[in-house]
């Protein structure tokens, strides 16, 4: 479980890629539920409900009780999770979607960076690793960069997303070293439930009641939460149980393909809110998601 080569990971790597698939769907249902009415902060906090109860069945897999160390430990990631959710929210309030999404991409480095600085890496990381990791970034770039007069600039929105994906980064590469030193499927248990709680910090801000069912943009919100939920488990047990979070995260990001796929066939039987794009930002997106499939060949 330690050779990032070894054939035991392409578990993870599926996983990843089966996360990313689901997130894109969830993606999508979340864009409908925002373009419907519902807020954002009710949103992500439903999200968060439903990723907890998720984890309940955790408790009943790992054996024995988490111990005082254990919760504190998960209640730090969690927190470091929740944290992330706050500045990617407020990073989507200050600038454009568009703007804000393809900075993220820059995750599957700062994983590999935080990992080697908090000497968390058991053996050096790979140069296709790096390379993969690196040429991520530019791909996600390619396809989600706002063409141009498409939205405002933000120095404020570019700044909370970069701050986002650092809290994510941070928590991608700290959750493999710390699960490992107990029972992984516990210490999962541990982050998300107390997750659980944490969320409930949010409520004062949310937009309308959690679990109303009113509003047609509420059944979209629900989906969008199952979905998120369902990938966030996939993806914390890929990095959690196999120390390959860089790896994952460079496969993870093949949702960016996922969801431009999605939209192209499912945007306007949706009815969602998509402007024209010129053929120079087609050609853009179709290089970078060439490029994603190229990153994922690299750590094959």
């Amino acid at each position: 479980m330690n050779d990032p080569s070894g054939y035991e990971n392409w578990t993870a790597y599926l996983m990843a890629l089966l996360a990313g698939l689901i997130y894109a769907g969830g993606a999508i249902a979340g864009k409908k539920a925002l373009e419907l009415g519902r807020g954002q902060v009710r949103t992500v906090i439903l999200s968060n409900l439903i990723l907890s109860v998720c984890f309940i069945p955790h408790f009943f897999l790992s054996p024995g009780w988490p111990t005082l160390k254990e919760w504190i430990t998960g209640s730090g990631l969690g927190a470091i999770f929740l944290l992330a959710q706050a500045l990617l929210f407020r990073a989507l309030r200050a600038g454009d979607a568009s703007m804000v999404s393809p900075l993220m991409g820059i995750k599957s480095i700062l994983v590999a960076f935080f990992i080697v600085i908090l000497g968390f890496s058991h053996q050096p990381l790979s140069t296709d690793t790096w390379i993969a990791a690196g040429l991520t970034a530019v791909a996600v770039g390619l396809i989600g960069w706002p063409a141009k007069n498409s939205g405002r600039a933000s120095a404020k929105g570019i700044l909370l997303a970069l701050a986002s994906a650092a809290a994510f980064s941070l928590l991608d590469s700290m959750v493999p070293h710390f699960s490992h030193q107990t029972d992984p499927v516990r210490m999962l248990f541990c982050i998300f439930g107390s997750l659980g709680f944490l969320t409930l910090i949010l409520l004062p801000w949310k937009e309308e009641p959690i679990f109303s069912r009113g509003n047609p943009g509420d059944n979209w919100a629900w989906r969008s939460g199952l979905l998120i939920a369902v990938q966030a488990v996939l993806m914390s047990t890929a990095i959690a149980c196999y120390r390959v979070p860089t790896e994952v995260n460079v496969v993870y990001s093949s949702r960016g393909l996922w969801t431009l796929l999605f939209v192209a066939w499912l945007g306007s039987r949706l009815g969602l809110t998509e402007g024209s794009l010129t053929p120079w930002v087609k050609a853009r997106r179709l290089a970078g998601c060439i490029l994603l499939g190229i990153c994922i060949l690299l750590i094959a």
